[in-house]
């Protein structure tokens, strides 16, 4: 573990966007020393502490956001048309006025987070790259976090202290892909470190199998499969303004202006594909083996899940403490269609379903 000093360096992350009215940039460091780029938020208002807090004594929760396959966290969580985000567009803003710290990753080679020297992102190193951002928020955040142990049962604690642990562990969210990460995520590191998981049209599905790459090329050369491996260089292919808009499928969902917005920040932050490989780790995916309070859901016209496969989920999930919510009306990126408010109260209502009223 790194201390919450050590983990902070002199920001040398780009800012690609300039201030956008007063979106908070931190740089944190993975364990192999990459820098990362984290996002928030602060509120503008004070009706925070009667949605958040059930009592003075009640600590603020926080919770991390994961983009998905394409797009970073800016225009994914962060998407305004106005100065003071009148419409609440803002993923990461409308948290922030609820009460939550909400806090948004850039993942290696999307946005302001850097490609690594290996120029690709894969799903096991994004694990690792979250459990780092998920460490230092709670060390933001309580200070005693290092002493409750990693198996997340600390006997030495007493009653009151246990409850402040688990209720400083961040919840953690993933769209799209990124739900696929979030879940991978859950699996190996789970009740130890989190409070509750959100997968939010997850493209999960177990009947799709990711190949492996071959070990060698043509040269007898290893090109796979362990520390010694010699990939090719990473692709470089710019994104363009059509596949900024393909996710929006359904007439009259999002408003021409909001649409255009998510380009121009898109193409601003992410004017090269991230060169995703290693796909077969997400063929560990298991629902069984999530043992966290589980919220899972998608919008009712999302053309890229399977529904077979987002009931085999929810049913399969390790832990009984789940709910899934289908939202109307909605395709892929129901957080910022119209319908947003309705995602944003289904995911705020889980994660204080044991709050007093």
């Amino acid at each position: 573990h790194f201390s919450l000093d050590s983990t902070i360096a002199e920001d040398t992350l780009p800012n690609k966007t300039g201030d956008r009215n007063g979106l908070i940039r931190y740089q944190i460091l993975a364990d192999d020393g990459h820098p990362l780029r984290l996002y928030s938020r602060s509120p503008t208002t004070d009706r925070s502490a009667s949605v958040n807090n059930s009592s003075s004594s009640q600590t603020k929760r926080s919770i991390l956001l994961l983009h998905g396959r394409t797009w970073s966290s800016q225009p994914v969580f962060d998407l305004r048309t106005s100065d003071n985000d009148e419409k609440q567009q803002s993923t990461l803003q409308s948290l922030a006025e609820l009460g939550f710290d909400a806090y948004a990753l850039d993942l290696r080679g999307f946005g302001e987070t850097p490609r690594d020297e290996g120029g690709y992102t894969t799903p096991n190193r994004c694990v690792e790259d979250v459990k780092c951002a998920i460490d230092w928020i709670a060390r933001r955040h309580d200070e005693n976090y290092d002493k409750y142990g990693d198996d997340g049962n600390n006997e030495t604690l007493n009653a009151a202290e246990s409850s402040i642990a688990m209720s400083t562990k961040p919840a953690l969210l993933g769209w799209s892909q990124g739900a696929l990460v979030a879940q991978m995520y859950a699996q190996k590191h789970g009740p130890a470190t989190l409070s509750d998981l959100v997968l939010f049209g997850t493209i999960y599905d177990p009947r799709v199998i990711y190949p492996r790459k071959p070990l060698f090329d043509e040269n007898g050369q290893l090109i796979s499969g362990g520390k010694d491996a010699v990939k090719p260089p990473a692709p470089e292919v710019l994104n363009t303004v059509a596949a900024s808009l393909e996710d929006f499928t359904l007439p009259g969902t999002i408003c021409d202006e909001a649409a255009l917005e998510f380009s121009s920040v898109a193409l601003a932050v992410d004017t090269v594909k991230a060169a995703w490989d290693e796909l077969h780790e997400f063929n560990v995916c298991n629902p069984a083996l999530v043992h966290v309070p589980t919220l899972v859901i998608v919008g009712a016209q999302d053309p890229y899940v399977k529904w077979d496969a987002q009931r085999e989920l929810f049913e399969r999930l390790g832990n009984e403490d789940k709910s899934m919510c289908v939202l109307p009306a909605c395709d892929h990126a129901a957080h910022i269609l119209k319908a947003r408010k309705m995602f944003i109260r289904s995911v705020v209502g889980f994660l204080l379903r044991k709050a007093g009223f």
